[in-house]
């Protein structure tokens, strides 16, 4: 490797021995039988005592000092008393030695270092400050001059000097720390990130399956649907409301930033046509499904193969040639890459095993598609949910009361994807003994495919947004129990409370809530063509305002406008968003009485929050965004400026914890239940 030419400048601990080392030139003294003490490990010199003076601890010559001479009752003006210590890094035994301060002043000691010369004052000044410091090492300065640069690029950030970067870890990770809703996002537009955490806590659920009663297990909770599941009348959405909410903590228990994405089926039906026309004659197993669910091979998964011995060469070359092309389903990938299913029973265990392990989200028993006059005719489309969406009766939109048991509009829709989604095993005339159907057609085995959470998701995301555009509306039987969980139907009557919210994507920027921000730019982050042709409503939020004790002020939001400042237009301005008023004032309260308060960290504390605590703004985008769309924009930043009432710079008023760009699916959905 070749040298580099970047010499490192010497650390304070470096630099703290060359100015001792020059002060005592040729000296041979030593110091309680030790030679240049400074040149100790750092740990040593910290403790080191020079005959029972600390010399490297801030006050440790304090106790060696002469006690203060009396006052002095003639008024002379060489009457004084001795400075008292004053505790600080002065006190030091090296520091006053240096200075030849008592005890190092003659009387007891000579001043240091003995038998050298003299340190120069601005060489002490460095010496006390790193005493002060604690005496740090190099990779302790290191993180020194790391956490001052990151308070040099906070201020820079929150006076809108330098964008803000894009927030690169789960959104959730971000709620979980603030205690506020999480998103349940849409899987087409789920990052990677959060995709392989909602795998990675899906595959360690199912590794305790062979666990029939671990509640941990994937297996436990897709066994309550095929015990217990409510179909045909009013507690199908209420039932499987609190089914998610159940499955989703246990998911929660492994990662807290993992939420149930939704698939949002009405949104793919061009792709499912699509896939449909593209297999020509195919009349099962031939419809679409987002890719997270989908399946492939991939180089470890063909070495697990290659090492198990199961698989003879012919088939693993097939499946070397389809190397990280994805698949709908399990038996697409067979038939392209050669395979003859039923040929070699133990090799499709072996095949089907490593696909599970590679996507935990898929399912061998997934065939999806169906006859075109049958399905495709009748598989809904935006218009058909929007339509569904306007019926105002909550029985003829979610099912039957107890009374009058019927299919709802929504849940005959919940059918059909059911049925769409499981499909026919074409290999039902060389494998007689397996299912004719995926586990998604039957009630008894769909909930162990993984997209029957994402479907389930989806109608109850359609349910929020129905509540919202409705409220008060049904079902009728508020008080009654949800077995078999601890839950009455009127406890799934808001999913904020429940602590989740949907949303199609996201994108968030972290800020420093211990800096006001006066100016806020972020970088412009890119978001996908479908997110920005698709959505239904976008918003710009503010994370964990918190109360500053100040007379009121004002927040412009802006997108794209790195340069926005308080002279910068509103009226007739395509970038602007909107305005939001803060109605604060100072403080009246003892000390302490507006800081912001702490969490709670009690679960049988039941009084009301605190009126200070931290809440969120929300600009409603959708306008700009769809400007900015019109004229190309592909990429938003976001751009915030804060102001006095009296319309200048506001440098102290605006303290958040991040700033967020949110869009939401059409159509729109809200967590104000």
């Amino acid at each position: 490797m070749p040298e580099s030419n970047v010499v490192e400048p010497p650390s304070r601990h470096q630099r703290f021995r060359a100015i001792m080392d020059a002060a005592a030139g040729t000296s041979t003294a030593t110091y309680s039988n030790h030679p240049r003490f400074w040149n100790l490990p750092l740990p040593e010199l910290r403790n080191f005592e020079l005959y029972g003076i600390a010399m490297m601890r801030p006050g440790g010559a304090a106790a060696a000092a002469p006690a203060a001479a009396p006052l002095c009752c003639h008024g002379e003006d060489h009457c004084h008393t001795a400075t008292p210590a004053s505790g600080g890094a002065a006190e030091a035994g090296l520091v006053r030695g240096l200075r030849g301060q008592f005890p190092f002043d003659g009387t007891q000691f000579p001043p240091l270092p003995w038998g050298g010369k003299r340190v120069a004052g601005a060489d002490i000044v460095f010496i006390a400050q790193w005493i002060a410091d604690g005496c740090p090492g190099a990779d302790e300065d290191h993180s020194r001059v790391q956490a001052a640069h990151v308070s040099e690029m906070s201020t820079a950030l929150a006076a809108g000097h330098a964008p803000h970067p894009l927030f690169e870890g789960p959104t959730n990770q971000l709620a979980d720390e603030s205690g506020s809703v999480k998103a349940r996002k849409n899987v087409e537009h789920l990052p990677d990130e959060e995709l392989r955490r909602l795998r990675a806590a899906i595959a360690q659920m199912k590794s305790l399956d062979a666990y029939p009663q671990d509640e941990r297990s994937f297996a436990y909770w897709a066994r309550i649907h095929a015990n217990q599941c409510q179909h045909g009348w009013e507690q199908f959405l209420t039932w499987h409301r609190a089914y998610l909410y159940g499955f989703e903590k246990r998911l929660q228990d492994i990662d807290p930033t993992v939420t149930l994405p939704y698939w949002d089926w009405a949104a793919d039906s061009q792709n499912v046509q699509a896939s449909l026309d593209d297999m020509g004659a195919a009349t099962n197993d031939n419809g679409y499904v987002p890719p997270a669910y989908q399946c492939w091979i991939d180089d470890d998964g063909l070495r697990k193969l290659t090492d198990g011995g199961k698989v003879p060469q012919a088939v693993l070359d097939g499946l070397r040639a389809k190397l990280r092309t994805s698949y709908s389903s399990g038996a697409r990938l067979f038939k392209d890459a050669g395979i003859q299913y039923g040929a070699d029973p133990a090799s499709d265990e072996a095949i089907k095993t490593v696909l599970g392990d590679i996507n935990p989200l898929f399912d061998w028993k997934r065939w999806p598609g169906g006859n075109a006059s049958l399905i495709f005719e009748a598989y809904p489309t935006p218009d058909d949910v929007e339509r569904i969406l306007g019926i105002d009766d909550f029985f003829d939109f979610g099912s039957g009361s107890r009374g009058n048991q019927f299919f709802g509009s929504l849940e005959t829709i919940h059918n059909l994807i059911h049925n769409f989604s499981g499909g026919q095993n074409p290999f039902i005339n060389v494998a007689p003994n397996e299912a004719l159907y995926g586990d998604m057609q039957d009630p008894g085995t769909t909930a162990f495919d993984p997209i029957f959470w994402g479907h389930h998701s989806n109608c109850d995301r359609l349910w929020s947004e129905w509540q919202r555009r409705h409220p008060g509306g049904g079902p009728d039987d508020p008080g009654d129990p949800l077995p078999p969980w601890n839950f009455t139907v009127d406890g799934t009557y808001s999913i904020s409370r429940l602590g989740y919210e949907y949303m199609m994507a996201s994108k968030s920027f972290l800020t420093n809530s211990a800096v006001p921000i006066q100016r806020f730019q972020s970088v412009a982050a890119a978001v996908h063509p479908k997110v920005i042709a698709l959505h239904g409503r976008a918003e710009i939020r503010l994370h964990a305002v918190q109360y500053v004790a100040r007379p009121g002020f004002h927040i412009r939001a802006f997108l794209n406008t790195p340069d926005a400042s308080v002279a910068t237009p509103t009226r007739g301005n395509p970038n602007y968003v909107g305005l939001a008023s803060m109605f604060t004032g100072v403080c009246i309260g003892g000390p302490g009485h507006c800081d912001v308060p702490a969490p709670r960290t009690d679960r049988f504390d039941l009084r009301p929050r605190p009126h200070k605590t931290p809440s969120n703004i929300r600009f409603n985008a959708t306008d700009a965004v769809k400007r900015l769309a019109s004229q190309g924009a592909t990429s938003f930043a976001v751009n915030l400026v804060v102001l006095n009432t009296d319309g200048t710079p506001a440098a102290d008023a605006l303290k958040i914890d991040a700033v967020s760009l949110n869009f939401f699916d059409r159509p729109s959905t809200s967590n104000q239940q």
